[in-house]
């Protein structure tokens, strides 16, 4: 039995998998999909949340609570936590897997990579960029603008999953999963076995995003999914059946 810790990214909330974690936990695996800081459940005030290891405490903690090791998911920016901890806890990780996930390399942050005509020129971030607003506080989302965040990160799912999701959604992700400064090393980071699952329909996180930081931290066993930005809904079968074969 294997142990799933499925980590969310902007503006999402644990519940954002259960799909996935439904399949994994039929076949027999423990999975736990921890709210993180100021998102969810999680009641830390977005202000506070400083650093990634704020952020990420609440996947932190799910990885000390457990026996054995853990196979971490993150999608999107959650893709920051997967790295930061691989790095901060690699001896209690057995994979990490990044769901079109962040994956930035030593000294690299995740906004570096959308900060890059890469990112930038696209057209699907061209046509769905009013949907952000950046303040203070944080990347937020502006939640009247359903048109163009349906657009952008749910591209192929249904009404009814965009319902559940716009209703669980927070307005503000933190900075900082964003500018967390990757600080990884062969020894550690470095030695755990890695997959990317690739997204080629995405829309929040262009194909030649994910491609550019998979070039930039060569190593990962590389999958595809012909779907838009959040799979574990629009397509949660495919997803669990990657997760179930990677041991």
């Amino acid at each position: 039995m294997a142990t799933f810790i499925l980590i969310h990214g902007s503006w999402q909330w644990g519940g954002c998998f259960m799909k996935v974690a439904n399949i994994l936990a039929a076949a027999g695996h423990a999975v736990i999909t921890p709210d993180l800081a100021s998102h969810g459940f999680d009641t830390t005030p977005t202000a506070a949340v400083t650093d990634i290891s704020i952020y990420a405490a609440p996947a932190r903690a799910a990885l000390e609570e457990i026996e054995g090791k853990a196979i971490l998911v993150g999608h999107s920016v959650g893709g920051a936590t997967c790295t930061w901890l691989g790095e901060e806890m690699h001896e209690r990780i057995e994979a990490l897997v990044y769901l079109t996930g962040f994956m930035a390399p030593n000294g690299k942050t995740a906004r570096d990579f959308v900060m890059t005509p890469t990112y930038l020129k696209n057209p699907a971030i061209v046509e769905t960029q009013g949907m952000l607003r950046l303040g203070k506080e944080g990347l937020g989302l502006d939640l009247a603008r359903r048109d163009l965040i349906s657009r952008s990160l749910y591209s192929d799912c249904t009404e009814h999953d965009i319902d559940r999701a716009m209703a669980n959604v927070v307005r503000v992700t933190p900075h900082a999963p964003f500018t967390a400064v990757s600080a990884i090393t062969p020894h550690r980071f470095g030695r755990l076995p890695r997959h990317y699952v690739e997204c080629l329909r995405d829309r929040g996180l262009p194909l030649a995003v994910q491609r550019e930081m998979q070039a930039a931290v060569p190593g990962a066993q590389m999958h595809q999914l012909d779907t838009g930005h959040s799979p574990f809904l629009s397509a949660p079968e495919e997803v669990a059946e990657i997760l179930l074969n990677i041991r």
